[in-house]
């Protein structure tokens, strides 16, 4: 039996936003789990070990954590992955469902707006590095590296944009097989030299303090590292069927196994070696240690190399297509290759390089965003799952996800009222726990729920949902 024409029925459709065809559809499992790996695998995955080890963790510490808010991640990623490998429909589709055909809108800008933030930061770590090689090459002193490097970064950071933008919207032979082996490439690199490290007898004396810990697992400390954990990835498992889309829809293994191997054990590996990086050496940004530590020119260029490709397949997979999915479903007319552009225009300007003079500052830039933007997407998980596994019993039907109108997702004038209320409602809710809690933090000068709230969050809208679908009887 052939595969069901799927049209845009009652408005114009943005040709980027149809369902990916089966032929089309060529991802297997070692595809998969090497692009989770690469994705999962940047500088800022480094971060993680330090930020554990400034609340009081030790290593088996940071590593529990890890473990623990990479699987809660993962389960949520793979109950909203299913859907893009079953119909090949991308996030903005799959939320029409679930928000209605007009209300995607608010998830979307959500999603999209944490998107640019980190395409922001992992543009920054990546310029950061393609201008330390630069002056290593040219004879720099490893001291004056860094300072420069930081003072010079707007200049990498538009050749770090343009190169991306480029490669996006015309490609390039072998950039693919490049972009999923620079994660695990870089992870290979920081086994190979915390090993190093570790046998260095101007180091070894510190292995001691791995497992020094001044923080419980009941701690406000272990509680916030767990938030960073588990909001890292968090972003991912609502737009994860723009990566699932290309799977092969008969390889059920490819998307669990990709994201258990690629991303749950490529973090807790990342995380662990990040802190014994900080802990052996006493420096947080893995560029520096590569500057400082490696044996040799040619093994700090390696290294910084790593650092350059890794959080830029990031971007191409993780980050940029959050963003533009947002713009590209705005019309018909916003071209994906146009929407690509103008994401790195606004992501010039997110990344920080006018935040701080000295490029430390981005650990602790990323611990603030990381923790605290779980209110914003934890909802939209429980609503979308809920909606898929509970309401519709794990059936959509494709043709009317793309219908404009009554026939359609529409809800009441294409908004899904027990979406919204599920979201209100769930919003005030994580502002209660939070204040009661005394986790109330800020982003910039706006309060927010902080710590583990994404957690509770999904779970009460994913009951609110279930509640208020039934209460308002919605139908398509």
């Amino acid at each position: 039996m052939g595969e069901m024409k799927v049209i845009a029925k009652g408005y114009e459709e943005n040709p980027d936003l149809m369902p990916v065809d089966t032929k089309e559809r060529k991802l297997g499992t070692k595809s998969v789990i090497l692009m989770f790996f690469s994705m999962n695998t940047c500088i800022p995955m480094f971060f993680l070990g330090p930020i554990g080890r400034s609340f009081g963790l030790s290593l088996t510490q940071v590593l529990v954590g890890a473990a623990i808010g990479n699987i809660l991640t993962a389960i949520v990623m793979w109950l909203n992955g299913v859907i893009g490998t079953r119909y090949g429909v991308s996030y903005p589709v799959q939320l029409r469902e679930s928000f209605g055909f007009k209300g995607t809108i608010i998830p979307l800008f959500l999603r999209g707006a944490v998107g640019i933030v980190w395409f922001g930061i992992e543009a920054y770590v990546g310029s950061l590095a393609l201008l330390m090689i630069f002056l290593v090459l040219i004879g720099t002193p490893n001291v004056d590296v860094l300072p420069l490097a930081t003072r010079y970064l707007p200049i990498a950071l538009i050749l770090y944009i343009l190169s991306l933008v480029y490669v996006m919207r015309h490609g390039l032979p072998g950039i693919g097989i490049m972009a999923n082996w620079a994660g695990p490439l870089l992870l290979i690199y920081f086994i190979w030299l915390v090993i190093w490290l570790t046998i260095n007898p101007e180091f070894s004396a510190n292995t001691s303090k791995l497992f020094v810990s001044t923080a419980g697992y009941l701690s406000i400390g272990f509680f916030t590292y767990l938030a960073v954990q588990v909001n890292w990835w968090a972003t991912v498992a609502l737009n994860i069927s723009d990566i699932s889309r290309g799977i092969q829809p008969n390889n059920k293994r490819a998307l669990p196994i990709g994201i258990f191997i690629g991303l749950v054990i490529g973090q807790i590996v990342g995380t662990g070696l990040g802190y014994a990086a900080i802990t052996l050496t006493g420096i947080v940004l893995p560029q520096e240690i590569i500057l400082k530590f490696s044996p040799g020119v040619i093994a700090t260029i390696i290294g910084l190399s790593f650092a350059f490709i890794a959080p830029w397949s990031t971007d191409i997979v993780a980050n940029v297509p959050a963003a533009t999915s947002l713009l590209t479903s705005l019309s018909s007319k916003f071209s994906f290759k146009l929407a690509l552009t103008v994401t790195g225009i606004i992501a010039f300007f997110i990344a920080p390089w006018w935040a701080f003079d000295k490029a430390q500052g981005i650990v602790n830039y990323a611990t603030q965003w990381a923790a605290n933007y779980g209110i914003l997407l934890g909802p939209i998980a429980g609503i979308m799952v809920a909606d898929y596994w509970i309401i519709k019993k794990q059936h959509y039907d494709v043709q009317k996800l793309y219908t404009y109108g009554p026939n359609g997702p529409w809800y009441a004038k294409g908004w899904s009222k027990a979406a919204y209320i599920s979201l209100v409602l769930t919003w005030i809710a994580g502002y209660l726990i939070a204040w009661v809690a005394h986790q109330m933090a800020y982003i910039a000068f706006i309060p927010v729920p902080g710590g583990i709230i994404w957690i509770p969050t999904a779970i009460i809208a994913f009951l609110f949902y279930i509640i208020f679908y039934k209460k308002y009887q919605q139908q398509a």
